[in-house]
């Protein structure tokens, strides 16, 4: 098990507004797709630990903090490091299905033509497996090439998105620390409403935003991490409602299933997890102390089954996914992953080492390992 996050004021992240747009402009609009991705992972980071900085760190992770390691996960198709092994599952599995026919069209020849039984079915379970085989071989490599693109236009949406939204907030926090008397977060929410207002989505970024700054004002602690955790299911949920179309193109319909449980794994800081599997509990006690038994009236509702989006019920049992381009089944694996390990040092950890970071600063691919 993971460190928990400790408590303790840290100060506030003195980037302005403008500071965070241009290097949100920086990442998205790299030429080349690996560099934007490098850069977008950095600029993730560096809008979590700002955020958290703005929020309080005891509060535990952000938006921002878990977007970290899905822009890692995404540059593993972008980069198409996982293409080898999407051909070879292909590949299997065609061959297989390619072998199943080849069985069924050697016993109808069998019956029509009166050759062999055994000659006939080895021509065809041959040709069935070698032409399944094949396609199958193809089908994963230009499906990868298409989702190394697609991915890459998530990975940017997401930031060029949230990251804009985030600079709004930063920027009213600190004139609000500076001038109490002068803050207005009323006016936060109409900037986020209309940053937002194209997504389509019922203003789930400002809901978020403003469970966020509920976190940051609340004197309870319980009470703020719930806020804090709330507000992170609300923003993933804006935003895979956003990547929906462009996750289910880059799945195709017959391979969804055999992706999701043989490529969908990614790493959390020093923790592995695969989707295909229950969410893993830390420890005996499943949810952190403050999220056990939870209080708010609309983060209830948000979860309870059936129209809530907590499919292991408070228990983490059914909360796999076999297919990752059902939004039910990623929200369900999702919000529970967030609730075990809202405050573990993992998820805010950096994604990359100092060295690294700079040569990503200056706009050069980092040392691997990545």
């Amino acid at each position: 098990m993971t460190s928990s996050i400790s408590a303790g004021r840290t100060d506030l992240d003195e980037r302005t507004e403008q500071d965070w747009n241009r290097m949100i402009d920086e990442a998205v609009t790299a030429s080349d797709p690996l560099l934007s991705n490098f850069l977008i992972t950095r600029c993730h980071h560096l809008l979590s630990e700002a955020l958290r900085a703005a929020i309080g760190p005891e509060t535990g992770a952000n938006f921002h903090s878990w977007a970290v390691w899905g822009s890692r996960k995404a540059g593993v198709t972008i980069r198409q490091e996982d293409r080898d092994q999407a051909a070879r599952d292909a590949t299997f599995v065609a061959g297989c299905v390619g072998g199943v026919v080849g069985l069924i069209v050697g016993g109808l020849t069998h019956q029509w033509t009166g050759l062999s039984l055994p000659v006939s079915l080895l021509v065809w379970i041959t040709l069935g497996t070698l032409t399944g085989g094949y396609c199958g071989y193809q089908l994963a490599r230009y499906t990868r090439r298409a989702a190394s693109r697609r991915i890459l236009d998530g990975n940017r949406l997401v930031l060029d998105d949230i990251g804009r939204v985030t600079a709004c907030y930063l920027q009213y926090v600190r004139d609000a620390e500076k001038n109490p008397s002068q803050a207005n977060f009323a006016s936060v929410l109409e900037t986020i409403d209309e940053m937002s207002r194209k997504s389509q989505t019922e203003n789930l970024l400002g809901r978020a935003f403003t469970q966020y700054e509920s976190a940051r004002v609340e004197a309870d602690l319980d009470r703020r991490i719930e806020a804090a955790y709330f507000g992170n299911c609300l923003a993933i949920l804006h935003e895979h409602i956003r990547l929906q179309p462009l996750i289910s193109q880059s799945l195709p319909f017959l391979i969804r299933k055999c992706v999701t449980e043989r490529l969908m794994t990614f790493s959390v800081g020093e923790e592995t997890l695969s989707v295909h599997e229950d969410v893993p509990p830390l420890d005996e006690a499943v949810f952190p102390p403050a999220l056990r038994e939870l209080t708010n009236p609309e983060l209830l509702k948000f979860l309870t089954p059936p129209e809530g989006w907590d499919t292991g019920r408070s228990n983490l049992q059914q909360t796999r996914a076999s297919d990752w381009t059902v939004l039910k089944e990623r929200m369900g694996y999702i919000v529970n992953l967030f609730r075990t390990r809202q405050l573990e040092s993992d998820v805010v950890a950096a994604p990359y080492d100092s060295q690294q970071f700079a040569s990503i600063a200056s706009g050069q691919y980092p040392a691997r390992p990545w």
